[in-house]
C-alpha cells in the first residue's frame, strides 16, 4: 500500500512531457520567466512496470547550453552551503570542465530502496547514452543530495527519489562523436536486469 501511495504521489507531480524537437543553440532573449519551459523542452521520463508492478520511476534534465542560460536567468541566487548542483550549473559552456562532457540530472524511484544504487560501484543499472550512428558510451554517475535548492531548480524530484548527477564524455573510447551536427536525436538509458527505461531527446539541426 505504501508503494501504491508512492506511486500515486509521483504520478500527481508529473507535468505533460514535452515530445517536440530541441536545438542545441540556446535561442535568444531567454529569460527568467522561460526557466519552466526550458526546463520542461530538456526533460524527459519513463515509467518501467513488470505487469502490473512498478519498477522504476526516472526524469532526466539534459544540461544543454539553453538550459544553463535559462538556469541563470532564474535561479543565479541559489548558491551557498549545499548547493554545488547549483555552482555546477552556473559554469558556461565556454569554461574549464563543462565542454569535457555531457551532462544529465536523473530523480529515480524504485519501490525496494536497495534497487536505487546507480552510483554505487556495483549498481545493478547500467547508465548509457547513445548518439550519432548508435554510438553507446558508459555515464559516471555521483549521487546528489537532495537539498532544498536540488528541489528548486529540479521541481519533479518527489520525497520518495534519490538524485544523480551523470556525465557521459563527448566522444566513444575509438573517437567517434556522440552528437554532431548530423544527430537526429540522443537517448539516454538505464538498464538492468530487472526492466530499462528509454529517454530520448530529438534534434533539429542549429
Amino acid at each position: 500500500m505504501r508503494f501504491l501511495f508512492a506511486a500515486v504521489v509521483l504520478f500527481a507531480g508529473c507535468a505533460e512531457q514535452y515530445r517536440g524537437v530541441v536545438s542545441l543553440s540556446p535561442r535568444a532573449g531567454i529569460t527568467a520567466d522561460d526557466y519552466d519551459e526550458v526546463l520542461n523542452r530538456w526533460t524527459r521520463r519513463d515509467r518501467v512496470y513488470d505487469r502490473l508492478r512498478s519498477v522504476l520511476f526516472v526524469d532526466a534534465t539534459f544540461h544543454s547550453p539553453e538550459f544553463r542560460v535559462a538556469f541563470l536567468a532564474r535561479h543565479r541566487e541559489v548558491y551557498g552551503r549545499g548547493s554545488e548542483e547549483a555552482r555546477r550549473l552556473a559554469l558556461t559552456e565556454t569554461e574549464e570542465g563543462v565542454e569535457e562532457g555531457l551532462e544529465f540530472f536523473i530523480s529515480a524511484w524504485t519501490p525496494q530502496v536497495h534497487d536505487n544504487d546507480m552510483s554505487d560501484a556495483d549498481s545493478i543499472w547500467r547508465v548509457t547514452l547513445e548518439g550519432q550512428g548508435g554510438v553507446r558510451v558508459d555515464g559516471t554517475v555521483r549521487r546528489v543530495k537532495t537539498s532544498a535548492n536540488v528541489r528548486v531548480i529540479y521541481p519533479y524530484v518527489t520525497d520518495f527519489a534519490r538524485t544523480y548527477a551523470v556525465r557521459f564524455p563527448r566522444t566513444s573510447a575509438t573517437g567517434e562523436p556522440l552528437i554532431t551536427v548530423a544527430t537526429d536525436q540522443f537517448v539516454l538509458r538505464l538498464t538492468s536486469a530487472i526492466g530499462e527505461a528509454r529517454m530520448t531527446w530529438r534534434l533539429r539541426e542549429n
